[in-house]
């Protein structure tokens, strides 16, 4: 027996496709090319052009970064390569993002800085930082149904960041922890990370003690720091006039994890009034709540297909005040109730979306 959905309710806006910056795709191609595959045959995996490939403003679908991966991953017999891209350190992977990083006072500054100036790299997924007396969690959170090796290349991405960042070769977290279940070479990611790592756990994300957070970076500079943040804002600005639909998107995924956001709200974010926001959203066929609700949509899918987290988490993760509210809000974008749904996945009925 298969399951199939129902037809949402048709409005402008019904999807929400989530975006990623040029530039680690042009270095997961570089990587690719150095372990032996043909240039021209990655670019047109990606379908991209060189010249699309070296314009550093572009943001393109993450599903061609999940179509490389796929690739590249069968052509070199690899089932980690987002694992061991991820352990690749180069700052320009992710622009002035990673210049800021480089020359930011410590792990933690550079993390606010990542979530601020996070759209600039896309909108596939959004950080959160949990702290306690001791430890500090950092989940990744996609905004899609992502595939291993974009989860393990994040998770991995930090770590190298960190210990490149505070030259501690060693630095460990005190766990990993992956939602998709271990490969059989799952004794690589103990070693690399030198802690245990999880796997088929509830989130993405490690478990890091706070002091490593208030590691000094070797090359921190406030006066260059502060530049290149100027640049970031600026870019933002600029990104906001270009693309305002990505920018929108990305605050609101960013901003879910902590609360409803209210249109007032965005569009002081982004420097915007709300009657200039409304005019370029209603250019696009769409309106504020559209894009929150097709976004709401695509991140409980994502939390029902990856993670075992109750549908009461999930819920309250999207800011629903209630859980009754999530449900009639899931069966009018499935048709099924979120437990349905999860248990049609889980018997491998995929007729999803």
């Amino acid at each position: 027996m298969t399951f199939c959905f129902n037809q949402p309710i048709q409005t402008p806006f019904t999807t929400f496709e989530p975006k990623i910056a040029v530039q680690p795709i042009r270095s997961l191609i570089n990587y690719c090319e150095r372990n032996g595959l043909a240039r021209g045959d990655l670019l047109q995996a990606v379908s991209l052009s060189e010249e699309q490939l070296n314009d550093s403003r572009l943001l393109i679908d993450v599903q061609r970064c999940e179509e490389l991966y796929a690739f590249a991953s069968k052509a070199l017999h690899d089932e980690m390569l987002g694992f061991k891209f991820g352990q690749l350190f180069e700052s320009d992977r992710w622009g002035v993002l990673g210049y800021i990083a480089l020359t930011s006072l410590n792990l933690a500054d550079a993390m606010k800085a990542q979530y601020k100036f996070q759209s600039l790299s896309g909108n596939m997924g959004v950080p959160t930082l949990t702290l306690d007396d001791t430890n500090s969690t950092l989940q990744w959170v996609p905004a899609y149904n992502c595939s291993h090796h974009i989860s393990e290349q994040i998770i991995t991405g930090f770590i190298s960041l960190a210990r490149t960042l505070t030259n501690k070769g060693q630095l460990a977290p005190e766990g990993v922890f992956f939602t998709h279940k271990a490969h059989s070479k799952g004794a690589y990611y103990e070693a690399y990370f030198n802690c245990p790592v999880k796997f088929d756990s509830t989130f993405n994300g490690i478990v890091i003690p706070n002091t490593e957070l208030q590691a000094p970076i070797r090359k921190s500079d406030s006066e260059l720091n502060k530049v290149l943040c100027d640049r970031a804002n600026a870019m933002l600005a600029q990104q906001t006039f270009n693309a305002p639909m990505e920018v929108i998107k990305g605050h609101i995924l960013k901003t879910l994890s902590d609360h409803v956001p209210e249109i007032e709200e965005a569009a002081q974010h982004l420097g915007l009034s709300v009657r200039s926001m409304q005019r370029k959203l209603q250019e696009h066929g769409t309106s504020f709540s559209q894009v929150l609700d097709a976004i709401r949509k695509e991140m409980a899918l994502t939390y029902l297909r990856q993670t075992q987290n109750s549908v009461l988490y999930v819920s309250d993760r999207l800011g629903f005040s209630e859980q009754s509210a999530f449900q009639r809000a899931f069966k009018r974008w499935t048709g099924m109730t979120p437990r349905r749904y999860r248990s049609a996945i889980t018997k491998g009925h995929t007729d999803t979306n």
